[in-house]
């Protein structure tokens, strides 16, 4: 059996419904906020404790070691989605300690610190770049059929277990990132507004049978996240 953390498991028998936004993690770890506006940080683990700052998109916390009862808290980013988690006490790289709502960390990095590497043919495409800063390749590309119209058709594995496919050619683009067990549906939400969306305009979000679907105005990107057989699968899309 995997070894859990203790005030997670204190969790697990506190809130046996409860849905984690994250996946766990311990006292020591170094989360990333994925929260584009900033993350903020407060005296008490509640909504309307005092602000102490806020800390940027983009940046490490370390999770501090903490004996009060974790409070549940959630966030609706739109109608009918909610990202549910609980306040956390974290110390920010300035040295500043508060708490933070955890359903905006995550242990992969933003999209927002990817090596802009566009005019490298070699680099694959942003979605293979954005897994590679996580874990290196597991052996070469594996080509996969493709139709008359489409003009490349792989996937890559990496060692971490996530899987990267991508399928292009006439009419559109299509990636998809499977994700490692470890990933929840509400971090890859996260990620992939940014690694695919950050350019759309009007985006139009919903969420139906647990499927998130995000699509813009000009209908040019789309973006599904859901979860298949306990696997966390992100799904882009470009139309040409």
């Amino acid at each position: 059996m995997r070894n859990i953390p203790f005030f997670l498991l204190f969790l697990l028998l506190a809130f046996p419904a409860a849905v984690f936004s994250i996946g766990t993690y311990a006292v020591g770890d170094k989360l990333t906020v994925h929260a584009t506006s900033g993350l903020i940080l407060r005296e008490t683990a509640a909504p309307t404790g005092k602000k102490i700052t806020t800390i940027d998109y983009g940046s490490l916390v370390t999770v501090l070691k903490d004996s009060f009862k974790k409070t549940p808290h959630s966030v609706t980013p739109f109608t009918g989605y909610t990202i549910k988690g609980f306040w956390v006490k974290v110390r920010t790289s300035a040295g500043k300690e508060g708490f933070v709502f955890d359903g905006y960390l995550s242990k992969y990095k933003t999209p927002g610190s990817l090596p802009n590497d566009d005019n490298d043919s070699e680099s694959g495409s942003i979605q293979e770049r954005y897994i590679k800063m996580h874990s290196p390749p597991k052996g070469k590309r594996i080509d996969m059929p493709k139709g008359e119209s489409r003009y490349d058709h792989y996937r890559v594995e990496y060692t971490n277990g996530t899987v990267v496919e991508v399928n292009t050619g006439e009419g559109g683009s299509e990636y998809f990132i499977r994700f490692n067990k470890e990933m929840t549906v509400e971090e890859a939400y996260l990620i992939g507004k940014e690694l695919w969306m950050e350019d759309a305009e009007k985006i139009k979000s919903t969420i139906s049978k647990g499927i998130i679907d995000l699509l813009s105005g000009d209908e040019l990107y789309h973006m599904e996240v859901q979860n298949k057989a306990g696997v966390v699968t992100l799904t882009m899309h470009h139309a040409d």
